[in-house]
């Protein structure tokens, strides 16, 4: 077989093997086109996402929305030791049906905090649900002195012989006149005490 039939004999797969190799030249040349453009298109990105604690740092302000009865709702920028009664003035103080015993003037603001000024209405309903909670909360706790055997089991961490170890205490000494007397039971120490503090009353 002479030169030039190996040649043509050849010359399909010469020629699938250039193509061959100018598409992997292609493909990572487009490839690296792609990740040098994301990665300049993340630039703005991560200049944007410099957290808002920096960024008080470095200006000394701070952005408060304040909603509810004030005159002008917004939001407004103050100075980084702002309280709360200077962005109730930026927003054109109160209104006439505010209820402002339920704001605490002298707040320090802290950067992206909400200001909520409600009218009286909303202000009486708010201090009835509290006192319905704060009387479920007094309801669930269990009055020592008054518990029986079953009662103060319900006590977290307290089994048969603790909650008797109680009741024989109240028997011989009188009703507990403080949380902290519990410490003189037996089997009680300090830690046990803390422990129980939110779950019990006198």
């Amino acid at each position: 077989m002479t030169i030039k039939e190996r040649m043509k004999k050849f010359l399909p797969l010469i020629i699938g093997i250039f193509i061959l190799i100018v598409a992997i030249v292609f493909y990572f040349t487009q490839t690296n086109k792609e990740q040098t453009a994301w990665e300049k298109s993340d630039e703005p990105f991560q200049q944007m996402t410099t957290t808002t604690e920096e960024q008080t740092e470095e200006t000394g302000k701070i952005m408060v929305d304040i909603k509810g009865e004030v005159n002008k709702p917004g939001v407004y920028e103050l100075t980084g030791d702002a309280r709360v009664k200077e962005v109730i003035l930026e927003a054109g103080g109160f209104t006439k049906n505010a209820e402002e015993k339920q704001l605490n003037l002298a707040e320090k603001l802290s950067d992206q905090q909400m200001i909520y000024v409600p009218n009286k209405t909303e202000a009486e309903e708010m201090e009835v649900a509290g006192e319905v909670q704060e009387e479920s909360q007094t309801e669930e706790m269990i009055d020592i002195n008054a518990a029986d055997l079953t009662e103060l089991q319900e006590l977290s961490g307290i089994g048969p012989a603790k909650a008797q170890d109680i009741i024989d205490y109240r028997e011989e000494n009188g009703p507990f006149e403080t949380v902290d007397e519990l410490n003189e039971v037996s089997g009680f120490g300090e830690k046990t005490v803390e422990k129980l503090r939110e779950s019990i009353k006198i």
